[in-house]
């Protein structure tokens, strides 16, 4: 089985319009931004990111040709390869891990596919996860796929006559966090009708958080003056945390104004706040009382 949980389908990716020549299609069907943390050579561990691309190829003409390529192993941003970014910044060299599988297994195999493969009859996935330094938020991004066919030499069990293409992908870095950003709005707007308020439902959420906290424009200043002060285990404080952060950080997408919306956060707040009082008919907290 191959390393597709380097996926998470339910992330926000993005895909490419298909190249295509005489002899043959290749799709970006799926890219998304990835991280890991893994040990050097040395043991040390180093926390990276990374893009994972899925790329589904296509023959175009009939015959006995099979596939041959050249490993893919870097990209560009900006002009300049990402190896060469990482070796600067981190010090090492990171190992790309590449993965072929026909397409109609990987749909078999993994249903979460199934929408995004486009040739489940004769089509052949390639996924390549390409692991470095911590990735800028915009930056035109080139990748380059070299594939090809040539003739069967069955008793040497290798190929002849190889012809080899390039078919080249460009797109900006700011395209994930549009993605990102429509989808973490959703979950906001979802998050404001919930009123499931249990500790394992709402890390259906925890998508938010990360993103509040891994982007490097938004700003959001979490202080005792903005939320309520609260000791009993359940006191619901874990959902007035994540409401502040929704209200806060919905105000900040939408308005495109990336500064502290404290304001907003505690609107959030409060809204929670009744949408309890509506289940817990007794629940009595200061803080929001007094803006009733």
């Amino acid at each position: 089985m191959m390393f597709f949980a380097a996926f998470n389908l339910n992330a926000a990716g993005i895909n490419l319009k298909a190249k295509k020549t005489k002899e043959t299609k290749v799709e970006a069907i799926y890219i998304e931004k990835i991280s890991v943390t893994a040990p050097d050579g040395n043991g040390k561990e180093h926390e990276l990111e990374g893009l994972a691309f899925l790329f589904e190829i296509t023959k175009l003409k009939k015959n006995d040709k099979v596939l041959c390529m050249q490993e893919l192993r870097d990209f560009t941003i900006d002009g300049v390869s990402y190896a060469q970014t990482t070796k600067e910044k981190l010090g090492i060299s990171v190992e790309p891990k590449t993965v072929i599988e026909d397409s109609y297994k990987l749909a078999e195999e993994n249903p979460d596919l199934k929408d995004i493969i486009k040739n489940k009859k004769s089509g052949i996935v390639m996924e390549t996860a390409i692991f470095g330094a911590d990735l800028p938020q915009k930056g035109n991004v080139s990748v380059t796929v070299q594939v090809g066919w040539g003739d069967v030499d069955k008793e040497k069990n290798t190929s002849s006559n190889e012809t080899i293409e390039d078919f080249t992908f460009e797109f900006n870095l700011s395209d994930f966090f549009e993605s990102e950003k429509k989808e973490v709005l959703q979950l906001i707007n979802d998050f404001k009708k919930d009123t499931d308020f249990s500790p394992e439902h709402l890390k259906n959420y925890s998508q938010i958080i990360v993103f509040a906290t891994k982007n490097k424009d938004v700003k959001i200043t979490i202080s005792t003056d903005y939320l309520p002060k609260l000791n009993s285990p359940d006191d619901y404080s874990y959902v007035f945390i994540l409401a502040y952060i929704c209200g806060n950080l919905e105000k900040q997408l939408v308005s495109g104004n990336y500064t502290n919306s404290a304001k907003e956060g505690i609107e959030f707040e409060l809204l929670k706040y009744k949408q309890l009082k509506e289940i817990k008919k007794d629940l009595n907290i200061s803080f929001f009382e007094d803006m009733m």
